[in-house]
């Protein structure tokens, strides 16, 4: 279906897309979670995708797909090497820090902006705000620091 991450619109083409059963509204089991980081350093491993690539249905569909949801555990994932996580949340951005700018630099599309911050939100906070707020604006510094440090 439609669906951007970055400069690629033709995710069916460029992806692998890995179902996992929950209900959206459960905690994912360890067991779950275990299986799919050895599936995912596999992936990456064989096909040389960077393991900063890994990201949910809902951070490039945004306004269509609501999983892995607010209860995926991505922190663990990272601490496995795989997707992203901010190595520090407690620098204050510059003055010339853009949130929407930085949200793109990492991929998210920005037609439904809303869409956008609860998937962000989602992702990196667990709780599916519509909104940025000051947190947010430092895990998004964090994770595009070097693009606004000169």
């Amino acid at each position: 279906g439609p669906g951007q991450w970055g400069t690629i619109t033709d995710l069916n083409s460029a992806s692998i897309g890995i179902e996992i059963d929950n209900d959206g509204s459960s905690p994912f089991p360890d067991a779950q979670i275990d299986s799919l980081i050895v599936l995912l350093d596999d992936l990456c491993t064989r096909l040389r995708i960077p393991r900063t690539a890994i990201v949910g249905h809902q951070d490039f569909a945004p306004t269509r797909k609501p999983d892995p949801g607010a209860l995926f555990p991505w922190k663990r994932l990272a601490e496995a090497g795989l997707g992203r996580w901010p190595d520090r949340t407690d620098e204050t951005p510059p003055a010339n820090f853009d949130p929407w700018i930085a949200l793109r630099l990492i991929g998210y599309p920005l037609e439904d902006r809303a869409a956008t911050v609860r998937a962000f939100r989602n992702h990196y906070r667990g709780d599916g705000a519509t909104a940025l707020d000051a947190t947010d604006r430092s895990i998004l510094y964090a994770l595009t620091r070097d693009a606004w440090t000169p």
